[in-house]
């Protein structure tokens, strides 16, 4: 019996739209607690009435997770893609068709994190442990499709890549950060 090809598709917008949620929702229950420890979300609930607030707040966080899972989705595929440009020894696509049931990792990950809805570190640490499960595929997966040092040579390739990402991200946000600091002392 044939599958059709295109049914995983759309497994990683669905993943991220989950995700997206369930983290949403975690946050905006701990900022919305963290907002009226502070007493501002008094002066909120004069704007909108309490419902509103709640759904502005998760409506803002969503849009917020929705646009970095998105972002960082689109990078980890042009990461993926190019290493295997340099590292793979194929003309027809095969090893990124193989990769591809990966993303029911994510799917199932994400459906796993709407169990921990009350914990904003719950729903960090699943999200957390589906990166792994998800890493884990990966290197077996390329372990398989190609020759020992290939493998490695496109494993410290995504490496570097994300690293030399992350790393002037967070300098980046250091950057804002104290400028901001400077600003305001």
């Amino acid at each position: 019996m044939k599958t059709n090809v295109y049914l995983l598709s759309y497994a990683p917008l669905i993943g991220i739209i989950l995700f997206s949620m369930s983290l949403a929702i975690a946050t905006s229950e701990y900022v919305i607690q963290w907002l009226t420890r502070v007493g501002v979300y008094s002066e909120i609930i004069a704007l909108l009435s309490v419902q509103e607030s709640k759904v502005l707040v998760l409506v803002v966080f969503f849009t917020i997770y929705f646009m970095l899972f998105s972002a960082f989705k689109l990078v980890a595929d042009t990461f993926n893609q190019l290493g295997f440009a340099f590292f793979a020894r194929e003309t027809n696509g095969s090893s990124l068709h193989r990769l591809k049931p990966g993303a029911t990792i994510f799917l199932v990950g994400s459906g796993i994190s709407f169990l921990f809805l009350n914990s904003l570190l719950a729903v960090i640490a699943v999200l957390l442990g589906t990166f792994v499960l998800y890493l884990f595929y990966y290197i077996w997966q390329v372990s398989q499709l190609m020759s020992t040092f290939r493998a490695i040579g496109l494993l410290l390739i995504q490496a570097m890549m994300w690293a030399i990402l992350l790393s002037g991200l967070a300098w980046a946000m250091l950057r804002l950060f104290n400028s901001v600091g400077d600003i305001i002392l």
